[in-house]
């Protein structure tokens, strides 16, 4: 794929006419490094990928309050990407802005070009927090790493549901702590798929982000990411759109000259202090001295 330079507000701009029709939804996301792959966080590593039912468990465990209203396993999910936990969930946004921002955003990736990636997604095909297929795929997460989907269990959900498929029975179990009238009518395809999610707006965060989820569901083994769809990812004028690293500055200060900074797309105290300290250029322990000092956590 050739690819064509974006160096300023006024080329993004001129990009969005073409986009948009009435039977897709356009989405974004913004990687500050244009080698990053399009998987979930939980795949970047092989130990994440391999403990992932330890991993939420002990966050689970070490938080309870957090997420002590949450009923669905997507919820959770979320919230732990929040946190910056690996999840199975891919960040993008309907914002173009806040994409390119964070396109330009990562200190450590200051230096390498970045890329702003351009979904155009069916409307038929994206699903809401509270749907059947959501709760399927979220619920993976709670599988053991050796749960697979056999070829003989995947033609139709009866026979994913036969018996002696005892991963189809651990799944049930896990979905019906959310939902217990589920009926047993598992799609196997949609175990081995990847959707689009629009969350519930309850987080600041995604609200002032305009953010929606990539969930992605396994390839035959949890050691191996679900397939995103080709024709999910849109190219303008057939190109790949990248950011030269000695853009990025200058890009930046054109976002925050429209309030798209990290006090806008991060509300919480700690992030909001950090743009004030960046944008005044003060020294961190004087400024810090005048802050409520936060309560420990183990995500600091």
């Amino acid at each position: 794929m050739k690819e064509a330079k974006l160096g300023s507000l006024r080329t993004l701009v001129g990009l969005l006419p073409e986009l948009f029709d009435n039977d897709h939804v356009v989405f974004f996301r913004g990687h500050a490094n244009k080698s990053y792959e399009l998987e979930p966080s939980i795949y970047r590593n092989k130990r994440w990928y391999s403990n992932e039912d330890k991993i939420i468990r002990e966050i689970l465990m070490r938080c309870p309050n957090e997420f002590s209203q949450m009923k669905s396993s997507f919820e959770k999910l979320v919230k732990m990407q929040h946190y910056d936990l690996p999840t199975r969930l891919l960040d993008l946004t309907e914002n173009p802005l806040v994409a390119l921002y964070f396109a330009c955003a990562g200190s450590a990736e200051r230096s390498d070009d970045a890329e702003l990636i351009f979904f155009k997604i069916p409307k038929s095909e994206i699903k809401y927090f509270d749907s059947d297929t959501v709760s399927v795929i979220a619920n993976l997460a709670w599988a053991k790493s050796d749960f697979e989907l056999q070829e003989r269990f995947k033609s139709n959900s009866r026979s994913f549901h036969l018996k002696d498929n005892h991963h189809a029975l651990k799944l049930m179990h896990d979905i019906k702590q959310e939902k217990p009238h589920f009926l047993e009518r598992i799609n196997p395809k949609h175990i081995e798929s990847v959707i689009c999610v629009k969350p519930k707006l309850d987080n600041p965060r995604i609200i002032r982000q305009d953010g929606a989820f990539l969930l992605f569901g396994i390839n035959e083994t949890k050691f191996s990411p679900a397939i995103l769809p080709n024709d999910w990812i849109y190219y303008p004028n057939e190109r790949r759109h990248i950011i030269k690293a000695s853009d990025k500055g200058n890009i930046m200060k054109q976002l925050a000259s429209i309030g798209i900074s990290k006090a806008k797309l991060f509300p919480e105290v700690d992030m909001v202090s950090q743009f004030i300290k960046n944008d005044f250029g003060l020294n961190n322990e004087v400024f810090s001295s005048s802050l409520p000092k936060p309560q420990p956590s183990v995500f600091l």
